[in-house]
């Protein structure tokens, strides 16, 4: 079945877990986290980014989730990701994601609170959950720390949730999304600060690369939803490479199968590590 954002991150902050938030891009990546969290009996996050709308429209993705949701009574959220777009978030609504990231994060800090606040106004009218983001997560690694002028500021994040009334809140810790070129560095003492001031659900984006020891940390800190891309990806590609490397010559249809499963394995290592055997049958 469907939720929003809130039936899921509302008890994993409060019972010490975190909900996965895996990003999908067809058919076959909505397939693999749907498989991996009805094995695990553990609710997820299905998340589709506005930059791949271009792959696949929107209202197709939505009637895929929708389909194979409502076969089951497990909680699923169907979430936009990363979305700089309220006309392409009011589609989404539209469409029946239960969840929309509005990402104002490159804007002022005034001019993020005015839209983010808006679009809450018109996603809360109808049921659905709004996740905002707050700081700079870069878009690659440089090989060195984020600087901490970069994080984000726990004054700024409380005044942020008051005067938006997002629901959760995704906040700038040291990650970054893609691959790591150096070693992640998680400033936990940051996050702590960040959770004590807000009272909404915190997400890490850029979980992929980062060691199991810091995402558990994390989630102690307050972390409750973790976005995972990049570590998917990865394993596709290089599936895709050793196949070709041995001269494939089958059908395009058994070639979409054969990184299913490493793709699958990632997602259900994930939904272990976040869950912490607090939730669902392991």
């Amino acid at each position: 079945m469907l939720v929003n954002l809130n039936d899921l991150l509302i008890p994993a902050k409060k019972s010490g877990y975190a909900i996965g938030a895996f990003n999908v891009y067809n058919l076959e990546t909505i397939e693999v986290v749907f498989d991996a969290a009805i094995s695990m009996n553990i609710p997820v996050i299905i998340a589709f980014g506005e930059k791949y709308n271009y792959h696949n429209a929107i209202n197709l993705v939505a009637q895929c989730v929708r389909e194979l949701a409502y076969q089951t009574s497990l909680p699923i959220v169907l979430h936009l990701d990363h979305c700089k777009s309220k006309d392409l978030i009011i589609r989404a609504i539209r469409a029946g994601f239960t969840s929309v990231m509005y990402d104002g994060s490159s804007l002022a800090n005034s001019d993020n609170i005015k839209i983010t606040s808006e679009v809450v106004k018109i996603a809360h009218a109808v049921g659905v959950s709004v996740e905002a983001e707050l700081g700079c997560v870069p878009a690659e690694d440089t090989g060195e720390f984020v600087p901490e002028d970069q994080l984000t500021k726990p004054e700024e994040a409380k005044e942020f949730v008051e005067m938006t009334n997002c629901d959760a809140l995704a906040i700038a810790v040291g990650t970054i999304h893609g691959n790591y070129i150096g070693k992640p560095k998680i400033y936990h003492q940051r996050l702590k600060e960040i959770a004590r001031a807000v009272s909404v659900p915190l997400v890490l984006h850029g979980g992929s690369g980062n060691t199991d020891e810091d995402i558990g940390l994390a989630i102690d800190e307050g972390i409750a939803k973790i976005n995972i891309n990049t570590e998917i990806s990865n394993v596709a590609v290089d599936k895709l490479k050793k196949i070709f490397t041995d001269g494939y010559s089958g059908h395009l249809s058994v070639l979409f199968e054969s990184i299913k499963e490493p793709m699958l394995e990632v997602v259900k290592e994930k939904i272990k590590l976040f869950s912490r055997g607090k939730i669902g049958l392991i």
